[in-house]
């Protein structure tokens, strides 16, 4: 089998378990299929070896790392329906240093704030979204699903279906945002217009649903208006609702299921300790 032709069959395979994952595998195998366009069953483990080297000019390790992941599902797919014979086992994710999993702090959380107008309709827009993002710590893709029937004007909490898994797990927010921001956007958005998306572009004809991207590019603008140099994303903001779940005292069952893992070690990734609770904690045992 021709590995265009391969790819493709695995993704249409993976996507009735994981639409997402499907999505994001996609351009790192054809990135391998543009390399070596040839019969799976003529590539060698040697031949990924020199794609990992090849790709590696290009990227950086974190990328390459993710890479092997992906082409080791791809060829265990491709090893059940007899079509290679490259070991997945021998598929090794290079070695680098991971940079620190910081979270949004509660000074930059309320500097970006500060610079939004909660009376103008842009700003009170972009405000939602930012203290739904803190206060929850959903996921982009999650946050740009919600819908205007899953908001209640007398409880401050919803059930969603986590991106990754479909599970449905709840997420809550606080009240004092829920009365004086969140149903002041509720009541504006639904004078707009009948469409179920709770966020949309208001600047776009047809205001259709707002995509992850646009959430990407508010907050590296408000982030930058409020003069913030270091980078921030939206991301960031479930590391920092992981590490205050931490601090309050919340256990690694409690952070996974309110983050909505499947794993327990995935949410042993968020809960990395910085810089400052390394040096609390050193400070207990001097």
């Amino acid at each position: 089998m021709i590995i265009n032709q391969a790819v493709q069959n695995y993704l249409d395979w993976k996507v009735i378990r994981s639409p997402r994952a499907a999505e994001v595998y996609k351009p790192y195998l054809l990135r391998l299929s543009n390399f070596k366009n040839t019969d799976t069953k003529e590539i060698s483990n040697s031949d990924i070896v020199a794609f990992n080297h090849h790709l590696a000019t290009d990227h950086n390790p974190p990328t390459v790392a993710f890479s092997c992941r992906v082409l080791k599902n791809f060829f265990r797919y491709l090893n059940s329906v007899q079509e290679s014979a490259v070991n997945p086992f021998l598929i090794q994710e290079p070695k680098y240093v991971h940079k620190p999993r910081i979270g949004v702090s509660d000074e930059d959380y309320a500097a970006m704030c500060k610079t939004l107008n909660p009376w103008e309709l842009h700003d009170l827009q972009k405000l939602t979204v930012l203290n739904l993002l803190h206060d929850t710590g959903v996921r982009v893709s999650e946050l740009c699903d919600l819908d205007v029937n899953q908001i209640s004007s007398t409880e401050n909490f919803t059930s969603i279906e986590t991106k990754k898994n479909k599970h449905i797990r709840w997420i809550m927010w606080n009240k004092e945002f829920h009365q004086n921001t969140l149903l002041r956007w509720l009541g504006n958005r639904i004078c707009l217009n009948q469409k179920q998306s709770l966020f949309l572009s208001l600047d776009k004809p047809g205001r259709e649903r707002i995509t992850p991207r646009t959430v990407e590019r508010w907050v590296k603008e408000i982030a930058a208006k409020a003069g913030i140099t270091k980078r921030i994303h939206p991301h960031m903001f479930r590391h920092a609702k992981a590490h205050r779940m931490k601090a309050s005292g919340a256990d690694l069952k409690d952070v996974q299921m309110m983050l909505g893992h499947v794993s327990p070690y995935s949410a042993l990734i968020y809960l990395n300790f910085d810089k400052n609770e390394m040096l609390a904690n050193a400070q207990k045992f001097l």
